[in-house]
């Protein structure tokens, strides 16, 4: 191994290996070298370099969503650190453990003129869990520091004064730099940390410099919880669980067992929850927007609502269940688990940071069934199922129906990453396979960062994985596929309908060329050259026959990634969708 003779990047790449991280995600640059190549030389890790640090951000995120332990992003000075910014705040509002270490140059450097200087202290402000700059090294080079020393960086020109202050710089970097990393860890969010390096960037040693001292031990701090009055749960006789984005084995299996045999209790599960039971609720959307456009809806909602409503898991994507529970209030809201959760239905909502199982244990140990709720649910959902086959069934090619043939042919051994903003909502009308695990960037809902966040997953995965996603996200983050460490069964389905189709159907839409190229942005664009130049293999279909065809062949095994390409209307999609939840309501 390397060893950078700058103390401060010596410290950095101890503490890590310290710490377990193994995956660093490396953006290309000079200032940053001391930490690039001290990171590349030792077996320690895995190094990866993504020249986009965009794309860079992304697909750390993708390989924390997974592992679920921090990735190390280190990128130089300047701009570059502003680019990781869209994958700083989705992995905060989603809670994924990033680590963005960005080399800085000296601070008497920094507002004089020189290139690639920004302030780039707290540059993440409140997106972010936690931030803090090194001391800067004042044994290295110290002539260099002496000649422009601006900011009083030392406080005395004599040698053996410089390595008292050198002492007290490590002693405070040390203390920072472990600090910084517990908190990643604990609270499974982004941190970061800024580190000033003098030049020389490239000397490096064949052995430590330094002997570090370290406490690396780390707790998970615990909320103030409300006390758990069990025996109130008495009585609820209308209690709704619903199921955010989560990974796999959120429930043992003994309490979905259970939670199913309880009449007064309705799951409901998001696409995302990665949950499964035949009796839990999914394509919530399905559901409950045909009420709204009924005129006893008020009646409706207040016998679906829930008195008690208990959340697990991150984000919701369904704005009808939002909408709803907004509207016509749980008597109390409950949410478990250790992630944070917002108020998102002005209900003031009570966290549980306990074991989700260890609650349910509890409660279904004090709960009656005696309730007419799940019938309720049940019957409304049967109705829709039947509605929903028939109208599928009928409808000519379109996004819909793009969705409901994916339905039955991906295979089940396939992790799904899904992008916003069209897809994800079409993934929400149509049951997953119990196999499967489908993954989304919700924290933020942006369309930046699909592609690549699907590569950095599939690393981490031993299954293959398909990347669902519409035509302006790809585009949108085509950098992503400059990336040398694409998998042969890396999966990629792009739905093409030339735009952003979902506009179409958000209220306040114009037909108008204002729309066409300012909302929608319409567009001509197909992922051939694309596929090309970065060793995809390419196939593009339109049509129920083509389509299906297509799907046998593409998930074969495949000496390269592949790239389906499905080519749709977007006029006639959104009106079939459109038609879809108003045609639900006569079911």
């Amino acid at each position: 191994m390397k060893y950078p003779s700058i103390h401060s990047a010596q410290t950095i790449i101890f503490y890590c290996e310290k710490f377990g991280f193994k995956n660093i995600v490396i953006s290309p640059g000079s200032r940053n070298a001391p930490l690039a190549i001290g990171f590349t030389s030792s077996s320690s890790f895995n190094c990866y370099s993504i020249v986009d640090e965009r794309s860079a951000g992304f697909f750390a995120l993708g390989i924390s969503q997974q592992s679920k332990i921090p990735t190390i992003l280190v990128c130089t000075s300047g701009s570059a650190l502003l680019n990781y910014y869209p994958a700083v705040s989705e992995a905060f509002y989603s809670e994924i453990p990033l680590i963005i270490i960005s080399a800085d140059r000296p601070g008497y450097k920094i507002n004089i003129g020189d290139g690639q200087t920004i302030f780039q202290q707290d540059v993440f402000e409140k997106n972010i869990l936690d931030s803090a700059c090194l001391k800067q090294d004042v044994n290295h080079n110290y002539s260099e520091i002496l000649k422009s020393n601006l900011q009083k960086i030392l406080t005395s020109s004599s040698k053996k004064a410089i390595l008292k202050q050198q002492k007290a710089v490590q002693a405070y970097n040390e203390k920072t730099i472990v600090s910084l990393f517990k908190n990643s860890v604990s609270g499974s969010k982004p941190v970061h940390l800024n580190v000033p390096f003098e030049e020389p960037l490239y000397h490096f040693f064949n052995a430590p410099s330094l002997s570090l001292s370290f406490n690396i031990k780390t707790t998970v701090p615990r909320l103030k919880q409300p006390v758990f009055k069990s025996h109130l749960i008495k009585k609820y006789s209308k209690i709704m669980v619903l199921v955010g984005c989560s990974s796999p084995g959120l429930l043992s299996k003994d309490i979905i067992k259970k939670l199913s045999f309880c009449d007064n209790i309705v799951v409901l599960k998001e696409t995302t929850s990665n949950l499964f039971h035949k009796s839990f609720f999914g394509k919530i959307d399905q559901l409950i927007a045909p009420v709204e456009l009924q005129e006893n809806r008020n009646e409706i909602f207040e016998e679906l609502k829930p008195e008690l409503l208990i959340t697990l898991g991150g984000m919701i994507v369904s704005k009808k269940i939002k909408s709803m529970l907004r509207e016509h209030r749980p008597k109390s809201h409950i949410h478990l688990g250790l992630n944070t959760f917002n108020d998102t239905f002005y209900c003031n909502v009570d966290h549980y940071n306990d074991s989700p199982n260890a609650f349910f244990e509890i409660m279904l140990a004090k709960l009656k069934s005696n309730s007419f709720y799940k019938k309720t649910w049940k019957e409304l959902a049967s109705i829709r199922n039947s509605f929903h086959r028939k109208y599928i069934n009928k409808i000519p090619f379109c996004d819909l129906k793009v969705f409901s043939i994916l339905e039955s042919k991906i295979p089940p051994r396939y992790s799904l990453q899904v992008s916003n903003s069209s897809a994800i909502r079409y993934m929400q009308l149509f049951d997953q396979a119990p196999k499967s695990t489908v993954f989304c960037n919700r924290g933020t809902s942006g369309i930046d960062g699909s592609t690549s966040t699907a590569l950095g997953a599939s690393l981490y995965l031993k299954c293959p994985t398909l990347l669902i996603t519409g035509d302006l996200s790809f585009f949108y983050d085509s950098n992503g596929l400059w990336n040398n460490y694409i998998k042969n069964d890396f999966r990629i389905i792009i739905i093409n309908n030339s735009g952003g189709g979902i506009f179409k159907i958000l209220p306040g839409y114009e037909n108008s060329l204002y729309h066409e190229k300012f909302i929608e942005t319409r567009h001509d664009l197909t992922a051939q050259q694309l596929a090309k130049m970065h060793g995809f293999k390419y196939s593009k279909v339109s049509g129920n026959i083509g389509l299906k065809f297509a799907l046998y062949n593409f998930f074969r095994n495949s000496s390269k990634p592949k790239i389906l390409e499905i080519k749709t209307n977007s006029s006639l999609s959104s009106k079939i969708l459109e038609n879809y939840f108003i045609n639900l309501k006569k079911s």
